[in-house]
């Protein structure tokens, strides 16, 4: 029977909590097969993240639906019964094991365990903005600081973020489609920065916030993505950056794109290392210069709130 790493699963009372249900219901969905589970050597049931996640997800599908058919008040056995939209107290901010065995989940290789992290995470109530920027960044900016230092290999970086945009596209299946805001945002990595990872949290977050995202993946010049606001007329442009190369270049390809901007009514966002510098702010002025995916996530929803009231 194949071993299971600490952390990788769910407990029945871990499963139970996260659901808001009984220990008892949790055993009735598994033994009907509602809620797919392992057993280990022990006898023991263990529940995978993503399966409680897409279990939790039906439910709610099927509350919103069954108060259309007057089907509210069904009986205890129901695995609607019980089930709620709740938070743990469980503060993961401030969980260091956590972040560690993130750490050492993502400089292995461990596509199933980052997963399965992330996943668990936001089951406990922690949003994808601080998912990302209190686990996935910090452990990331981690490896490449030690990769600096010659204390990781490019190939360990490489697995790392193979495996945390694995996890990431699991974590995107689990969480339910939110109601759309009708506005289109084009998100890219600046020209020469070859890191997917900012531009895919970043994409992540404003999809599951209601946007239209077009992704334009990393290595994006300026040029492009003012083609692309030209065509397009996004509402939002998001540029990410963890390193900015040709400067000169980038201040006279940039003002193109203020102007395009301008002229079709969007607005732009730069996020990330690379435009953190002051002197370098002033250069590249913004409608927001993001430190942090929760800051994009509330400039984000301010312009959707915006828009709702002008529309209406």
């Amino acid at each position: 029977m194949k071993n299971h790493t600490p952390g990788k699963k769910l407990t029945s009372k871990e499963t139970a909590r996260v659901l808001g249900a009984s220990e008892a219901s949790v055993k009735r969905w598994a033994d009907g097969g509602l809620l797919p589970s392992e057993k280990t050597a022990g006898g023991h049931r263990r529940f995978r993240p993503e399966d409680v996640a897409l279990f939790q997800r039906g439910q709610k599908s099927r509350r919103l639906n069954a108060r259309g058919t007057n089907a509210v008040n069904a009986s205890a056995s129901s695995p609607a019964r019980g089930v709620q939209t709740v938070k743990t107290k469980r503060a993961f901010e401030s969980d260091e094991n956590l972040a560690e065995t993130l750490f050492g989940a993502l400089v292995g290789g461990e596509t199933e365990e980052v997963s399965a992290l992330l996943v668990k995470s936001y089951l406990e109530g922690m949003t994808l903005a601080s998912i990302f920027d209190h686990l996935l960044s910090g452990a990331m900016r981690k490896i490449g600081d030690l990769w600096q230092q010659g204390e990781l290999t490019v190939a360990q970086e490489h697995l790392a973020t193979r495996a945390a945009l694995s996890a990431l596209q699991t974590l995107d299946k689990v969480i339910a489609e939110p109601e759309a805001n009708n506005l289109l945002v084009v998100c890219c990595g600046i020209e020469d920065d070859f890191h997917e990872l900012p531009v895919r949290c970043a994409e992540l977050i404003l999809k599951h916030a209601g946007w239209e995202v077009l992704n334009l993946g990393a290595n994006t010049p300026f040029y492009a993505l003012t083609e692309m606001v030209s065509r397009l007329h996004p509402r939002l442009a998001c540029v990410g950056s963890t390193i900015l190369g040709n400067l000169d270049r980038a201040v006279r390809e940039y003002a193109d794109l203020r102007a395009a901007a301008a002229r079709v009514g969007a607005v732009i966002v730069l996020g990330g290392a690379g435009f953190a510098d002051a002197n370098l702010r002033r250069r590249l002025p913004a409608e927001l210069h993001a430190d942090s995916f929760q800051g994009l996530l509330d400039f984000a929803d301010s312009l959707a709130t915006t828009n709702t009231a002008t529309t209406t």
